[in-house]
């Protein structure tokens, strides 16, 4: 399947180029000092291979997104960078 045939919303994303980044990444802010954002990606599989290059904080735009995260076992340490204002949402975290 080419990209163009890919149903949408879909991550589409050089492999290669990923890993490099996550050791730069790693190298650049070692020790988990960045918290990276998961609004970038929406994608736990990515998340977890942050976690692995290091980056065991992340942040979260939404509480769905904080919900998602911690289902997949990604939920040590979330921080939700927005307000939360819907009684049920806040009660869900």
């Amino acid at each position: 399947m080419e990209v163009p045939e890919l149903p949408t919303p879909a991550l589409v994303i050089e492999a290669d180029t990923m890993e490099a980044n996550l050791a730069t990444m790693a190298a650049a802010h070692p020790g988990g000092r960045l918290r990276p954002h998961v609004k970038a990606h929406k994608c736990t599989a990515l998340a977890a291979r942050q976690r692995a290059a290091g980056h065991t904080t992340f942040t979260c735009a939404t509480p769905r997104e904080a919900i998602g995260m911690a289902a997949a076992g990604l939920g040590d340490d979330l921080l939700v960078a927005n307000e939360v204002v819907d009684a049920r949402r806040l009660a869900a975290l």
